[in-house]
């Protein structure tokens, strides 16, 4: 909670905090399912990722499926596919994804062909 006031310049008003404190969660385990096993969740790239999302959710307001500001342009809908990684999450998220890797398979000298 303590990162997302600093970005914010202002503290999270107390009616705010479960909603910060569900999209905290929320993108923790959209991160840990983008990246997989094996990344530190302390490291200052995720932490950063995280706190941006959050941010940018908390920006959204439910229901509003895009916003344009010159000439103002508000568009409504059901639902809002907000909570999501945005592509720019992803790409900064690339580096802490594990690498996918070959092996080689060899027969050992006890096997026989059959």
């Amino acid at each position: 909670m303590a990162d997302i006031e600093v970005r914010l310049g202002r503290p999270v008003e107390p009616e705010q905090k479960p909603r910060v404190e569900a999209f905290i969660q929320d993108a923790s385990a959209l991160i840990a399912d983008y990246c997989g096993s094996g990344y530190r969740e302390d490291a200052p790239g995720i932490r950063a990722v995280l706190c941006s999302e959050v941010i940018r959710w908390l920006a959204v307001q439910p229901g509003i499926v895009s916003e344009r500001v010159g000439d103002v342009e508000v568009q409504f809908g059901s639902s809002a596919s907000a909570q999501q990684l945005s592509p720019a999450a992803r790409t900064s998220l690339k580096r802490y994804r594990r690498k996918l890797t070959s092996i080689s398979l060899t027969r050992g000298p006890d096997e026989v062909l059959q």
